[in-house]
């Protein structure tokens, strides 16, 4: 598994609204329009010289409210530079016209496209930016549709990326799913600081849909949608969640300074001659120093820590002293990279639950 991209493009929010109705009569055969509107977003945005991916397309509508058919609508750039393709449209059976397609101008900015019949008018924005300077607002729990195209943000390797940021509200654990029949997702975490969090390509042996598992602070996190091989593009779409679903099964869970969380070991555990751990990954920069706990009434705490993919042991602590049996070490990093945390039990087949903690 590739753990670390070349991702360091500034991350800023971009998109403009602007909706402008005006009222008046325009009259095409057979047809009075008394009103038009937008059908499709007026917030657009695309890299400078590329095409925006929704096609704007506006509702014409009779005095009484009723889509009307027939109606002739021009599509014209007003800022930015930019062409249409199809700027004269008709509208269809469903009261519809939509442009064939717009081309941003070359600059970075604001870009106007204004559909109009009459006097009645709509107007679209799109923002012209750096595809990788463009960062998406992900709601927690809700689910978001994107889409890989060639005009995304483009990595060192070929492959392209989206960008979305997320606000976590309150400490815990949170699972980000990048899901994709047309290619083979990757899915990247940052801080707000542009430091990496977790990063994940497949889900399960057989399963190319992607899955960051992390213990996060709270605080803002950066999501790049990403594929594993170069130029794939195509549809996918982003959850994220709160879950109280705890360390299990060997699964790869990320955390990060300034997080406590509240697990246990089970029988569902790794297991390693006989003594149960779970697996705690963390991204940390060399010179970095962390202090991680673990405590326990349940067993008596051990903690390790590798380098991942290497399986020398670089710090360890089973009694923090003579007086009790929580577990505690401070590590500095020799070198940028993800390292392997292991809580687990000084006794063999040992069960219950522990405090986790990393600062």
């Amino acid at each position: 598994m590739k753990l670390l991209r070349e991702l360091s493009p500034q991350l800023a929010l971009a998109g403009i609204v602007a909706l402008q109705i005006s009222c008046g009569d325009s009259t095409a055969p057979g047809n009075a329009a008394a009103s038009i509107s937008a059908n499709s977003s007026t917030a657009l945005s695309a890299a400078p010289g590329a095409q925006v991916v929704e096609l704007p397309s506006v509702i014409v509508r009779d005095a009484s409210g009723n889509p009307i058919a027939g109606v002739s609508v021009t599509f014209a750039v007003t800022a930015g530079g930019g062409s249409v393709t199809g700027g004269h449209a008709t509208s269809n059976s469903a009261g519809i016209a939509t442009v064939g397609s717009w081309t941003l101008g070359p600059s970075q900015g604001a870009n106007t496209l204004v559909a109009s019949t009459g006097s009645l008018s709509v107007t679209f924005v799109a923002t012209g930016a750096d595809p990788c300077t463009n960062v998406v607002t992900l709601t927690l729990g809700v689910t978001t549709s994107g889409h890989l195209s060639l005009s995304d943000c483009a990595l060192s390797d070929g492959s392209f990326v989206d960008f979305y940021q997320v606000s976590v509200p309150t400490a815990g654990t949170y699972v980000i799913d990048e899901v994709s029949s047309a290619f083979d997702s990757y899915l990247v975490m940052f801080n707000s600081a542009g430091r990496l969090v977790g990063v994940n390509d497949d889900v399960a042996s057989g399963n190319t849909n992607s899955r960051i598992k992390a213990v996060l602070a709270a605080g803002t996190f950066i999501i790049g949608a990403n594929s594993y091989a170069p130029r794939d593009t195509g549809a996918y779409t982003i959850t994220s969640a709160a879950t109280t679903a705890e360390v299990t099964n060997c699964e790869d869970v990320f955390v990060m300074p300034g997080i406590s969380t509240s697990q246990s070991l089970s029988s569902s555990d790794c297991t390693a001659n006989g003594i149960l751990s779970d697996v705690y990954l963390i991204f940390m920069q060399s010179g970095q120093s962390i202090t991680v706990s673990m405590s326990s009434t349940a067993v008596d705490s051990y903690l390790e820590l590798t380098a991942d993919g290497n399986s020398t042991i670089l710090a360890s602590n089973d009694n923090i002293d003579a007086t009790t049996q929580n577990a505690q070490f401070t590590f500095t990093a020799g070198s940028t990279g993800f390292y392997i945390i292991r809580a687990r039990s000084a006794a063999a087949g040992a069960t219950g639950a522990y405090t986790f903690a990393v600062q």
